[in-house]
């Protein structure tokens, strides 16, 4: 009789167990609109100000690039991205609750090149180096956008 009970309770816990350790993955997508390389920092770290936190520094050359994809503990997080030595930096809230995509656009262009793509750009949102325009951005989406292929 007690056979009987404790194999539908051992389940249960089984089960349970397996979806309360479900951990969120973050997807990093990057951007890199300018003629050459550029070496970003990127960093995600717990709101509650836990001292372990996911950096990565790396040099991303023209072009789309997917970083490594890490999975991460529920919770809130802040992401921080920073390139041209810290200068170019832009910071998100991230909620980790599922998977999430992380995309972020560097640009670096003159005013000319910037009008051609994007039509009107508030140029006081970039910081100018070397007679340049240089900027970041970044979204967030729940699922990896369509029109992105690695």
């Amino acid at each position: 009789m007690r056979m009987r009970l404790l194999i539908p309770f051992a389940l249960f816990l089984f089960v349970f167990a397996a979806c309360s350790s479900y951990r969120p993955m973050a997807h990093v997508i990057i951007y890199n609109n300018s003629d050459t390389g550029i070496p970003i920092n990127l960093s995600i770290k717990h709101r509650t100000g836990e001292p372990r936190a996911q950096t990565v520094s790396t040099v991303i050359n023209p072009g789309f690039h997917e970083l490594d994809a890490h999975k991460f503990s529920k919770g809130t997080y802040h992401i921080t991205a920073a390139a041209n030595n810290g200068t170019v930096a832009i910071q998100k809230n991230l909620a980790l609750d599922t998977d999430r995509w992380i995309i972020i656009t560097y640009n670096y262009s003159d005013s000319l090149n910037l009008q051609r793509t994007y039509g009107y750009v508030d140029t006081t949102m970039l910081r100018k180096i070397n007679g340049k325009y240089a900027g970041l951005d970044m979204y967030i989406e729940n699922r990896k956008p369509p029109t992105i292929r690695l």
